[in-house]
């Protein structure tokens, strides 16, 4: 089977290209990535081992990612000569759109996207899409995510912002790094950069922050960013902040076929209400013969929103005016809730809640409180008895934030606390023995006879099987694992 392609960046002089020492002419270079592709598409895939595919795949995605970067060198490239107008187009997007049958709005996204990785302060993304280190579709989660940051944000908490989501990367995939880049935005919207310790209430545009960017140094733009610096008179306002409920919309459209189209967007406190009121009435429900449910997970989602919506009209509990607060369970670190701690407040989903609806909800809704340690680890309260008892799984959820097997993202609703030692065997009911799985994994827990340890910081480290790993190396789940401290 052939070697997986290493890709020449044509039209980049200087060695520039990964891997390559820019003797090669553009045509060059994609003559040789083509008769690559030739041969790879010609080979007889079902005379491959298992490593092999693993080996195209692994290379394949890795080169999807080179080709993104080989494009952007071209297209600022094409930019910097005049090259569309001078092949009679009015402009590079309109030449894109004319060769090569793209969209402008699209054509655009590409040229920006070269732009970003290329000149922009995030050319650490750039290099590790040129040297296939991560994917096009996490390139743009992170950029995405880099894009959100507060706009007086310093140069070197920028990049070492940049750095903590390119180091996960190859970890998570695009959702996850969304929430991780929404967390680490929550952390740093909050730091006061004020010399001598000077309140950061005292600026009017401390804590505000929109997450379709922010008018900065660093070329970002929202059509909110002067929301809230004006009251209604036109007057200064003072400390007026940005209301995190103003991303909350909802659109319902009839379609010809009788049926609806819902489209909208809910800030963190409002997903996690109705994530968390469709989380049960969405799970899968085996037939009675023991056949799994045929839904897809979209499919039990709507079942679920409409079977939600059918009990509380059914029960009469939607008042036609007012109605009782709604009951969330909130993480909230100790420093942060007495105002002098940066980590922001997490909600089931773990997203971060802005600390203005922290405060609400800590007046008018129940809070549960969970003493942490300097880990980030609930401090142990648990009884010797078999049934891990409510109080013992709120701090597990609180440590684990979901199924902590590798590589999963079950949320905690979805999973059970099983003994790392088991309780027949003289293990305690205790949050130190104990881990959050989700039913697939606690059956591969048992069946496949993995290994589960404590390390220093009293998070679970798994021991995969010989069977699975001859060296049994170790793993953890990165998204369990606590957000960083990039204040410090």
């Amino acid at each position: 089977m052939p070697d997986a392609p290493t890709l020449g960046m044509p039209g980049v002089s200087e060695g520039a290209a990964a891997g390559g020492d820019g003797s090669r002419s553009a045509h060059e270079c994609l003559v040789v990535l083509g008769g690559a592709m030739e041969d790879l598409l010609a080979a007889q895939g079902w005379q491959w081992s298992n490593q092999d595919v693993a080996d195209v795949l692994h290379g394949l995605h890795a080169l999807a990612a080179q080709l993104i970067a080989a494009r952007s060198h071209t297209l600022v490239e094409a930019a910097a000569r005049g090259f569309a107008t001078s092949e009679g187009a009015h402009d590079l997007p309109a030449w894109m759109r004319d060769q090569l049958q793209l969209t402008r709005d699209d054509a655009k996204k590409q040229i920006a996207l070269a732009y970003d990785i290329l000149n922009g302060p995030y050319q650490a993304v750039g290099l590790a899409l040129a040297e296939g280190r991560i994917g096009p579709d996490n390139a743009r989660a992170i950029l995405e995510s880099l894009r959100t940051l507060p706009a007086d944000l310093d140069d070197a908490t920028r990049a070492k912002a940049e750095a903590h989501l390119l180091a996960y990367a190859n970890q998570m995939d695009r959702r996850q790094l969304h929430r991780l880049g929404a967390s680490i935005r929550e952390q740093l919207t909050y730091v006061d950069p004020s010399p001598g310790g000077d309140d950061p209430h005292a600026d009017s545009d401390t804590g505000i922050h929109n997450r379709r960017g922010n008018t900065g140094k660093h070329g970002n733009t929202g059509k909110h960013g002067d929301a809230g610096k004006k009251d209604n008179a036109g007057g200064d306002s003072g400390d007026v902040r940005a209301d995190p409920q103003d991303v909350r919309r909802l659109t319902f459209t009839d379609t010809a076929e009788g049926t609806m189209l819902i489209h909208g967007e809910l800030d963190a406190e409002g997903a996690a209400l109705l994530r968390t009121a469709l989380d049960q009435l969405s799970a899968p429900h085996p037939a009675a013969d023991g056949a799994l449910d045929p839904r897809s997970p979209a499919r039990r989602r709507a079942d679920a929103l409409v079977e939600f919506v059918r009990r509380a009209l059914s029960a009469d509990a939607v008042p036609s005016t007012g109605g009782t607060r709604p009951h969330l369970t909130v993480v909230v670190p100790w420093a942060t809730l007495i105002g002098s701690g940066t980590e922001p407040a997490l909600t089931n989903w773990q997203l971060p809640l802005p600390r203005e609806v922290l405060r609400r909800l800590a007046c008018d809704a129940v809070v549960s409180r969970i003493i942490l340690d300097p880990h980030g680890v609930p401090l142990d309260v648990g009884r010797s008895r078999r049934t891990f008892p409510a109080h013992i799984r709120r701090a597990v959820v609180n440590r684990d934030h979901g199924c902590c097997f590798p590589g999963c993202d079950r949320p905690p609703s979805w999973c059970e606390v099983h003994h790392i030692r088991p309780w027949v065997d003289g293990g305690e009911t205790a949050l130190d023995n104990a881990v959050l799985l989700c039913g697939r994994h606690h059956h591969r827990i048992h069946r496949e006879r993995w290994e589960i340890i404590m390390e220093d910081d009293r998070r679970p480290t798994f021991i995969p099987p010989p069977q699975v790993d001859p060296q049994r190396r170790p793993r953890r789940n990165p998204y369990s694992q606590p957000p960083p401290d990039l204040c410090s």
